[in-house]
């Protein structure tokens, strides 16, 4: 699993201290709207560099391949982005409904 991939890369290399989603990810955890809409602006938001020699490299990775991994990679860019373009019109033709808290 490419979360997994990217803790334990982030482990070893070291990186920005908040995994708290990409734990999540890595441990299939049920993810919350804000976290969805995290992952989307992430990948809209990152442009990866897969010519970089440090893409895919275990032994030398580029800090992008170990951030691209933390958000699941591509599976993870289309699962975000499916999943919040679903609910969002499952929430316009009121098929998804919300129930907020009292």
């Amino acid at each position: 699993m490419p979360a997994l991939r990217g803790l334990a890369l982030h482990k070893k290399f070291g990186g920005g201290k908040n995994l708290t989603l990409a734990e999540a990810i890595a441990q299939e955890k049920l993810l919350t709207l804000e976290d969805i809409d995290k992952m989307v602006d992430f990948f809209e938001k990152f442009k990866p560099d897969m010519d970089d020699p440090g893409w895919y490299n275990p032994e030398k990775p580029s800090v992008g391949w170990i951030r691209w991994s933390l958000m699941g990679d591509q599976s993870g860019k289309n699962w975000s982005i499916d999943t919040k373009k679903m609910v969002e019109e499952g929430l316009k033709d009121k098929s998804i409904k919300i129930k907020t808290l009292e």
